[in-house]
C-alpha cells in the first residue's frame, strides 16, 4: 500500500512539473508566434524629414509603476509633466545607480516617447524590444509590441509589420523602470535580410517642441 501512495504520489508530482512548464512555456515571451500587423499608413513623406526634428520626444512621469496600463498617455504639446530632451536611439542599458535619459533620476520613471519612425521602402518588417522593465510601442495607434509587467532584461515577442509603402509612421513607445537595473533597445529585421539590427538614429524623428530649443 505505501508504495503503491509513493508511485501515485511520485506521477502527480511529474504530471503537476509537466504542467508548469507548458504554461510557463505558453507565457514566456519567446513562445510566442510572431504578430502580423497590416493596415498600416504613413502621416508622412520621406521628404518631410527637412520640418521634421530627429530623435523622439521625451515625456517624463515620475511613479514607481508596476505594469504599463498604469501609465497615462499624454498629449506632448499639452503635458505639465516634464518634456526632456530628444532621444536619439533606443540602445541603452543602465547601470542600478544610472540615471535613465534626462530624467535625473535612476528609479520610479516612467518614459512616453513619440514621434515618427522611417521605413525607407515597402515590405515586411521584423521588430521587437529589449526591456527592463515594461514597455509598450504603438505604430499608426496598433500596438505592435507590448512586455507590460516588471521583469529583468529580455525581448518581447517579435511583430512583422507589412508596410506598404515607404514613409514616416506614427510612433508611441511607453516605457518604465521601477528600481534596479534599466535596460531599453529597439530592433528591427529589414526586408530580405537575415537578421536583426537596432534600429539606427536616423529612423526616428519627431514635430519639435519647446524642449528642442532649449
Amino acid at each position: 500500500m505505501k508504495r503503491r501512495k509513493l508511485i501515485i504520489g511520485i506521477s502527480l508530482m511529474a504530471l503537476l512539473a509537466g504542467v508548469g512548464q507548458a504554461v510557463a512555456a505558453e507565457s514566456g515571451p519567446h513562445a510566442l508566434p510572431p504578430v502580423e500587423i497590416s493596415g498600416l499608413v504613413p502621416e508622412r513623406e520621406l521628404s518631410d524629414d527637412k520640418v521634421l526634428t530627429p530623435g523622439l520626444s521625451a515625456i517624463y512621469i515620475y511613479n514607481f509603476f508596476r505594469h504599463i496600463d498604469q501609465m497615462p498617455v499624454l498629449d506632448p504639446k499639452m503635458t505639465a509633466e516634464k518634456v526632456g530632451k530628444p532621444i536619439f536611439v533606443l540602445n541603452h542599458r543602465f547601470a542600478e545607480d544610472e540615471l535613465i535619459f534626462d530624467s535625473g533620476v535612476s528609479r520610479g520613471i516612467g518614459i512616453q516617447m513619440n514621434g515618427f519612425l522611417k521605413f525607407s521602402e515597402a515590405g515586411k518588417y521584423g521588430m521587437k524590444a529589449l526591456s527592463n522593465d515594461g514597455i509598450r510601442v504603438q505604430i499608426c495607434s496598433k500596438i505592435i509590441l507590448t512586455d507590460p509587467n516588471v521583469h529583468s532584461d529580455r525581448f518581447s515577442p517579435q511583430a512583422v509589420l507589412d508596410i506598404p509603402k515607404p514613409g514616416w509612421y506614427p510612433v508611441m513607445i511607453q516605457y518604465y523602470q521601477r528600481k534596479g537595473s534599466a535596460a531599453i533597445e529597439m530592433h528591427w529585421k529589414l526586408p530580405g535580410k537575415p537578421g536583426f539590427s537596432v534600429i539606427p538614429a536616423e529612423a526616428y524623428a519627431h514635430e519639435p517642441t519647446s524642449a528642442d530649443a532649449s
